[in-house]
């Protein structure tokens, strides 16, 4: 992941964590950036599979998976095939792009004004 697309993530996560606090731990990340290739070969015999989005929200029954991307950022193939696994299955996928989109999102979930 991108430093800034790190960034956002942090500034994402923080948020949330502060504004709900009862609802901690319903969003959570991904590990999809391994370290180095030991530890990714670790990581992929133990169920981390490429493609898969930034972070997922479970709420009110339904799974939210989030993906963080710069402005200018794309999807790669494998992200684009898990969204359309996702959304095959009754899931939602999302694309964020800023802070503002992220909390935005989070009030439609939550169907709130903060």
């Amino acid at each position: 992941m991108k430093s800034t697309e790190s960034r956002l993530q942090g500034l994402c996560f923080q948020w949330h964590w502060n504004t709900f606090p009862y609802y901690r731990g319903l969003l959570h990340m991904n590990n999809n950036n391994s370290q180095n290739a030991i530890k990714g070969a670790l990581n992929r015999s133990m169920g981390v599979v490429k493609g898969v989005a930034d972070m997922e929200y479970f709420f009110a029954s339904t799974g939210h998976f989030i993906e963080l991307k710069s402005p200018d950022g794309i999807q790669t193939e494998e992200q684009q095939l898990f969204q359309s696994r996702i959304e095959a299955q009754g899931g939602y996928y999302h694309i964020i792009r800023s802070y503002d989109e992220f909390k935005q999102l989070i009030t439609a979930i939550h169907k709130v004004t903060l």
